[in-house]
């Protein structure tokens, strides 16, 4: 894969990002500290995209199968831009209207986020889809690191541009609606960067697996193989411990440190940064020592990292509360960087897309829940104690307790076995599929 494809699929990842950074780090707490919406509604709302998630199979799938225009991903990434977008729009007028009460805004507010819901579902696993079409195993490492150091280094300027422009009060004058709006123009324009001539026409035929079997045969292949289940269930457990904390964070910053929401919009980008530090690390460690002992270093940085914000937030120590901040990002670099490379070798040449729209689904899933029960956790504890403090900080107690329960599945992952399970079991279903014929 040459690099202007690479820089191109780079940009689309971005753009789906710029579009994910101002509802977990703004509108969120927006929602939850000015407009009094439930958390846990709040949680619901930001989760639904990970709830539609099932989706991404299909895409996958459809995409394997049906090209549009010769092409098996450009034509749907496109339209789930599009879609993703026109959600996007409507988010902060559907999140004002559900502040206010009623069946009707309430309703509205679900239909806009699960909008946007579809439109990343459809989205984000094709154009991983796209590079594992392209791109040799020994190089998908440097790619996820590319890809995500230059992702990195844009969303840390835009989370401290977007923490600029929405001022303390972002709700006056229709200030936020502005800023999703540019928003969503820059997304466009990426979009039609990111695909111009990135995927050449379809040369390849449909897979007699994929045009002529059941759904029962493609379930066939990702749940009676057993490194497959494992590595979903890494996944879930992964996803959502480092990415639950979104919702929370901030929050808690507002609940610990009296923190104004321009404050804590700073805290994504310090998280970010840690994010990006560890990439371009994270891609030589899993070339040089390999994915699992790189996963080890990347679970046991986000437990201490956790264990910061905890001790942090106890004793009221912004400054080493920032520290800890910095270190659950450097957490997530180092395990986005193996999660996304094993994602993409834990594939079958010819249905990239469905084995990426399972990982993708398993991504989701981890963390949609994570989102979902970091705002369950809080209010529940919170309903239950009184204590706004320990109802933030029980969630990252549970955070914790998911990283070590992932350490057991990376620890008997085998990608060999994975391929060689797969082998044989498509074997298996062609030879009915003969049999049925």
């Amino acid at each position: 894969m040459g690099w202007l494809p690479i820089l191109q699929v780079a940009l689309l990842n971005i753009a789906v990002t710029l579009v994910i950074l101002p509802l977990d780090s703004t509108l969120n707490r927006i929602m939850i500290t000015e407009l009094g919406i439930s958390a846990a509604f709040v949680s619901f709302l930001i989760a639904l995209r990970f709830l539609t998630s099932p989706l991404r199979i299909w895409f996958g799938r459809l995409s394997d199968t049906r090209p549009l225009r010769g092409k098996h991903r450009t034509g749907y990434i496109a339209i789930g831009m599009v879609v993703m977008t026109l959600g996007f729009i409507l988010t902060p007028g559907a999140a004002v209207s559900a502040s206010q009460g009623g069946v009707l805004p309430i309703l509205w507010a679900i239909f806009v986020f699960a909008l946007l819901g579809f439109g990343v579902n459809l989205t984000t696993p094709l154009y991983f889809a796209l590079v594992a079409d392209q791109s040799s195993e020994k190089q998908r490492a440097r790619i996820v690191a590319l890809m995500f150091i230059l992702l990195g280094v844009v969303v840390v300027v835009a989370a401290f541009g977007l923490s600029a422009v929405v001022g303390p009060n972002p709700l006056e004058n229709g200030r936020l609606n502005i800023v999703f709006g540019a928003i969503a123009i820059a997304v466009i324009v990426m979009t039609f960067i990111g695909l111009v001539g990135v995927e050449k026409k379809a040369t390849r035929p449909t897979p007699t697996l994929d045009r002529d079997s059941s759904w029962q045969a493609i379930r066939t292949l990702l749940i009676k193989n057993r490194q497959v289940r494992r590595f979903f269930i890494y996944l879930v457990l992964t996803f959502v411990a480092i990415e639950a904390q979104e919702i929370v964070l901030e929050p808690y910053a507002a609940a610990a440190f009296d923190m104004a929401v321009d404050e804590t919009t700073r805290l994504t980008g310090i998280f970010r940064l840690g994010q990006l530090l560890m990439l371009a690390v994270g891609a030589y460690l899993v070339n040089r020592i390999g994915h699992r002992r790189t996963s080890y270093f990347g679970l046991a940085t986000g437990i201490i990292g956790f264990a910061l914000i905890i001790l942090t937030g106890i004793r009221g120590l912004q400054g080493p509360f920032m520290g800890g901040v910095l270190v659950i990002g450097m957490a997530g670099g180092l395990i986005s960087v193996t999660n996304l490379t094993l994602m993409m070798n834990m594939t079958e040449p010819k249905r990239a897309g469905i084995y990426l729209g399972a990982w993708g689904f398993a991504q989701a899933v981890g963390v949609g829940t994570g989102t979902l029960l970091g705002g369950v956790i809080r209010d529940l504890v919170l309903a239950i104690s009184g204590l706004d403090l320990l109802s933030y900080i029980t969630v990252y107690g549970f955070e914790i307790a998911l990283l070590l329960l992932a350490i057991p599945f990376i620890r008997h992952l085998n990608i060999t076995q994975f391929k060689e399970d797969t082998k044989i079991k498509t074997t298996q279903i062609l030879a009915q599929i003969g049999d049925a014929s």
